[in-house]
């Protein structure tokens, strides 16, 4: 049999007009498989199983399809009229169904959004020597024999070449635990700051123009644009102390400032601490935790305030607790995608 006929038969051929819980089941997955897709740390095992899951029968193709279909009408501005009319019409809807309609504009929505911020992550993963993906953490013996933990997203770029000690985050969070050495001191380069120490435990995290270093024991330099020569004088620094924070930006340093270690340092132990923060800035930090995107639809509640502490491996924990802290609605379209409301 000529599977690419079976694939394109729709309810003009016989079939029912809506496959029911079978169809949405596997419009949802083929939801699943497009986001994954996009996934940076794709790995060929996943590409198997996807042509894999693709090729088990005419309706999974024809599931893929649909989805593919919908996300190119939807992407279409200069055909709105005519993707409108199809969208619109008994058998789109027969077919779909709202709940995939708008599961697919809002995946479109999350792509489009990724495909904004993926080049200049492609580009710091090229050039790191270190990576984490979205949700890994990972513990590393630097070449001196320090240690250094990265979070989720996160990627390093190392130079120990000739004695030197330097580590430049070019994305992400990190915990080093340093070897003491007094004649050549540690640089980890954030970007808009920088902190150097000679043997001490502390945290520093990039975000955009901003470099957040907090300490937790020892002391800690930090400076705002320093220099490339380590060694050279470095204008605007402050000396941090365990439980201090820092933060650099374009307009110089901020600091120091008390640091709860409870909080910063949190993700050590899998977990993720909020004290009475936006629910806004809650996403953002999940986003950075969690493979895929939770995406805010909800504008009245982006300011409510949260607090809790969350165990980083159950996300439905944290959206249970959420929806009965804040009166919003979690809907998981796939693994990948979380909508609250």
């Amino acid at each position: 049999m000529d599977h690419r006929d079976e694939r394109h038969r729709g309810p003009a051929d016989g079939e029912p007009a809506d496959g029911g819980p079978e169809e949405d089941r596997l419009f949802s997955e083929a939801n699943t498989w497009f986001f994954r897709l996009q996934s940076d740390d794709l790995g060929p095992a996943e590409r198997v199983a996807f042509t894999e899951w693709l090729n088990r029968s005419p309706a999974h193709a024809r599931a893929w399809s649909d989805l593919r279909t919908l996300l190119h009408d939807l992407k279409e501005p200069a055909r709105a009229a005519y993707a409108g009319s199809r969208i619109a019409s008994p058998r789109r809807r027969a077919a779909a169904g709202a709940r995939r309609f708008a599961a697919a504009t809002a995946i479109l929505l999350v792509v489009g959004a990724l495909g904004v911020w993926r080049g200049p992550t492609l580009y710091q993963n090229a050039i790191a020597d270190q990576v984490t993906s979205t949700g890994q953490r990972r513990t590393l013996t630097l070449p001196d024999g320090s240690a250094a933990e990265m979070n989720g997203d996160t990627a390093l770029a190392l130079d120990f070449r000739n004695g030197e000690r330097h580590v430049r985050i070019l994305r992400g969070e990190a915990w080093f635990h340093v070897t003491r050495d007094p004649d050549q001191p540690f640089v980890v380069d954030g970007g808009t700051g920088a902190a150097r120490v000679l043997g001490t435990q502390f945290s520093v995290r990039r975000e955009d123009d901003r470099t957040v270093v907090t300490v937790g024991e020892g002391l800690v330099e930090v400076s705002a644009h320093p220099g490339t020569d380590s060694h050279a004088p470095w204008p605007d620094s402050v000396r941090l102390r365990p439980g201090e924070s820092a933060e650099a930006g374009p307009l110089g340093l901020t600091g120091p400032r008390a640091a709860d270690p409870a909080v910063a340092f949190a993700w050590r132990q899998g977990q993720i601490v909020f004290r009475q923060q936006s629910l806004a800035s809650v996403i953002t930090a999940l986003n950075r935790q969690w493979p895929g995107r939770v995406v805010l639809l909800n504008d009245e509640a982006a300011e409510r305030v949260v607090s809790g502490v969350f165990a980083l491996d159950r996300p439905e924990a944290v959206f249970d607790a959420l929806e009965r802290g804040l009166g919003v609605r979690a809907t998981r379209i796939t693994p990948y995608l979380t909508l609250l409301r």
